[in-house]
C-alpha cells in the first residue's frame, strides 16, 4: 500500500481517516464511505455492507467500526461502504434498488452506461476491487428471511483464491461455511478476477439486534487480525465453521401462505416436514418434506409466499477435518 490512497477522486494520506460520500457517476446517488489509511504499511481490506438495503446488522456494524477504528491501530487500509444500496435502505426495500428494480448483487461487474444498479456495481468493481487485497461482503437475511449465521467462500476460481478465501472464513465465530459454486454476486465476481473474498450472513428478518452487530464487528476485527492489520490476538471464539454441502434452496411451487415447521439453525432428518403452503382459507395446497438430513441455514418466516420464494435453505454438514 502506498503512503497516499487515491480512489474515485478521494485522497487519503497515510495515518488519516476520511468519512464522506461517494457519488455514483451521472446520478444523484451518494454512498457513505469510510476510509482508514493506517499509520503503518499493510494490506487493503475492502468491505461492503447493505448491497441489499434491508439487511441491517452489517450496515450498523460497518458504521460503528468506522467510528471505533483509528489509523494508529491499523496496518494497511480499511475501506467500508455503509450502505451501498442507499435508496433501498431508505425505502426499506428487500433485495432491489428502487430506481430500476434490479438486484445489485446480480449485476456485477456492472456497466457505466447502464441504470443505477449497473453504475453502482461498476464503480465498485472497477475502482475498489482493483486496489484491495481482500474483500468482505456483509449481508443478513433480508426482510423476509431468518437465518443462522454462516459464511460463503468462492469455489469457482483458482485453488489459490479458494484457499485464501476459506482461510479467512475459518476465523469467523460461526458454525457453518459454504463453498459456493455460483458465478454471480459481488464476491464471486471479485474472486474471478483474483481478489480473495467472502460473503458473511448474520441476522435478518428486518431486525437490527445489538448481538448481531457486536458479532459482526468481532468478525471484522478477527479478519483484520488474520490479515495482519491488527497487532492484537484473535478474540476467543465459541464456534469454528464447518462446511455445509449439497445445499438445497427449496422454492415454493405456487403462491400461497407459508407455515414453516422448522427454524433456522435446527437439524432436520430426511422425510421430516419442513412446512406447508395453504390457500387464503387455510386449506393445504402442498406439504414440503426434507430431501436429506442436514442443517437449516435460513427460512422464510413470512406468511406471504409468492411463487418462487425460497422457503428453506439447508445442507449436509461435513465431518470435521
Amino acid at each position: 500500500m502506498s503512503k497516499t490512497l487515491n480512489v474515485c477522486g478521494l485522497t487519503i494520506n497515510r495515518g488519516n481517516k476520511l468519512r464522506t460520500y461517494l457519488t455514483v457517476p451521472d446520478t444523484n446517488t451518494k454512498i457513505p464511505i469510510t476510509i482508514i489509511n493506517g499509520k503503518k504499511d499493510g494490506p487493503t481490506l475492502f468491505i461492503t455492507a447493505g448491497i441489499h438495503g434491508g439487511e441491517y446488522p452489517g450496515i450498523a456494524a460497518a458504521m460503528e467500526l468506522g467510528q471505533e477504528i483509528f489509523p494508529d491501530d491499523v496496518h494497511g487500509c480499511l475501506i467500508l461502504m455503509h450502505p451501498v444500496n442507499i435508496q433501498g435502505f431508505w425505502a426499506r426495500r428487500e433485495f432491489v434498488i428502487p430506481e430500476d428494480g434490479k438486484n445489485l448483487n446480480h449485476v456485477f461487474p456492472g456497466n457505466p452506461n447502464g441504470t443505477l444498479a449497473d453504475k453502482t456495481a461498476y464503480i465498485i468493481s472497477s475502482n475498489f476491487f482493483t486496489i484491495a487485497d481482500f474483500y468482505v461482503d456483509m449481508h443478513s437475511g433480508d426482510i423476509h428471511e431468518s437465518l443462522h449465521p454462516y459464511v460463503y467462500y468462492p469455489g469457482q476460481p483458482t485453488q489459490e483464491i479458494e484457499t485464501k478465501s476459506r482461510s479467512i472464513a475459518k476465523v469467523l465465530d460461526m458454525e457453518y461455511m459454504v463453498r459456493s459454486m455460483a458465478t454471480g454476486g459481488a464476491y464471486n465476481y471479485a474472486a474471478s478476477i483474483g481478489l480473495p473474498s467472502i460473503l458473511i450472513e448474520r441476522g435478518g428478518a428486518g431486525l437490527c439486534l445489538h448481538e448481531d452487530i457486536t458479532a459482526y464487528k468481532d468478525d471484522i476485527r478477527n479478519i483484520m487480525r488474520k490479515l495482519g492489520m491488527f497487532a492484537l490476538p484473535v478474540k476467543l471464539r465459541h464456534h469454528y465453521p464447518r462446511d455445509v454441502e449439497n445445499l438445497i434452496y427449496l422454492k415454493s411451487m405456487e403462491t400461497g401462505c407459508w407455515l414453516h415447521h422448522i427454524h433456522s439453525g435446527e437439524f432436520v432428518k430426511e422425510g421430516q416436514i419442513l412446512g406447508r403452503i395453504t390457500d387464503l382459507f387455510g386449506e393445504t395446497i402442498t406439504t414440503y418434506y426434507a430431501e436429506q438430513t442436514g442443517a437449516i441455514l435460513y427460512i422464510c418466516p413470512a406468511l406471504s409466499a409468492p411463487k418462487g420464494t425460497v422457503l428453506v435453505a439447508y445442507g449436509i454438514v461435513k465431518a470435521e477435518d
